[in-house]
């Protein structure tokens, strides 16, 4: 094991956290599994509850890339990001690349998509990730590591995180870009940065957020309110700024928490970007064939959905551990673990 691993590892809360990230993303993309039509204000406030969880593992990123800085080179940094995050993206790509340019179509492309040579679609998908819906998440995190000779620089600046409180405000007036990976990195800077300065600056944050866990939940509250009675989509700036504060909670409750969350996040965390990868094929394998031996689309109910997010998570477990297993060292460079 490297000694990067080896640091990483030792920050357990922050690898259990990054486990109840992962998890919450899977959770999301559950719902879809559901016909909702009858309970159209519980599935509202379910939308909302679960969206945006990419602020977590944006968070968390931002955090370990500050943790690991002293050993920073960017050369060997960038090499890391390509082997063991973009190759997987394109390896685990093709099946839905070939998909949906062969045998489907996608109905949220452009106008006069589907008009256009192949190539041109598949360097589309992949410039966006709209071919898979968490697939966006990749070249935006991709211009954060080609941003990161930047971010060091700027992280051994003493000025630099005073700009904290005016980076927040970034997501009030620049959405999360669709099909928009340059708007999305400028849409999520500041949950990098803010990850950054919980780890640049470990022991004064862990005391303000000792102090202000109380005033932030109430903070979550209050912004998931007026997100329910006043944004009309799930990715609002309420949403947003609701999200980050939630952050702040739960990083500050793993820290407390410790070994505690080890059984329930643990291996979760570990497998973070296989299941990351993976997820989306489990869940819309089982939705299609839910519905074969249906005849559509269950009604969506909590209990329901419940009994589906612990099937995803666990399937997805189960098909990252196989692929481990059949691949042995190569399957980080083709799922990312």
């Amino acid at each position: 094991m490297s000694a990067a691993a080896r640091d990483e590892r030792y920050l357990g809360h922050v690898h259990n956290f990054r486990g109840f990230a992962i998890v919450l993303i899977i959770v999301t993309h559950c719902v879809s599994a559901f016909d909702w039509s009858a309970s159209p204000v519980l599935v509202d406030v379910l939308k909302r509850g679960v969206a945006n969880g990419t602020i977590l593992f944006l968070f968390i990123a931002g955090y370990l890339f500050q943790h690991l800085s002293g050993r920073y080179q960017v050369g060997d940094y960038l090499w890391k990001k390509a082997r063991f995050v973009v190759l997987p993206y394109l390896l685990v790509s093709i099946p839905a690349l070939l998909l949906y340019t062969v045998f489907m179509q996608r109905p949220d492309v452009p106008a006069g998509f589907y008009e256009r040579p192949a190539i041109e679609q598949i360097g589309f998908f992949l410039v966006t990730g709209s071919h898979l819906a968490p697939f966006w998440f990749i070249p935006t995190i991709f211009l954060y590591y080609l941003a990161s000779p930047l971010l060091y620089w700027l992280d051994r600046q003493s000025w630099f995180y005073w700009l904290l409180p005016l980076l927040v405000a970034i997501p009030v007036f620049v959405p999360r870009g669709h099909l928009d990976p340059v708007q999305s990195f400028v849409h999520f800077l500041p949950v990098w940065v803010l990850g950054m300065a919980c780890s640049h600056h470990r022991e004064l944050a862990s005391r303000w957020l000792e102090r202000l866990l109380l005033p932030l939940c109430v903070l979550v509250a209050v912004l998931f309110a007026l997100e329910i009675g006043l944004a009309k989509g799930t990715h609002s700036a309420f949403s947003s700024l609701g999200k980050i504060a939630l952050t702040l909670v739960l990083f500050e409750l793993f820290r407390r928490g410790g070994r505690l969350f080890d059984r329930g996040f643990a291996l979760a965390g570990t497998l973070s970007f296989g299941l990351f990868f993976l997820h989306s094929y489990v869940i819309s394998a089982s939705k299609i064939l839910v519905e074969r031996i249906a005849g559509g689309q269950p009604p969506g109910n909590l209990f329901a959905f419940a009994c589906a997010s612990l099937f995803a998570v666990l399937a997805s477990m189960l098909v990252v551990r196989l692929v481990q297993m059949i691949l042995g060292k190569a399957s980080r460079l083709v799922i990312g673990v």
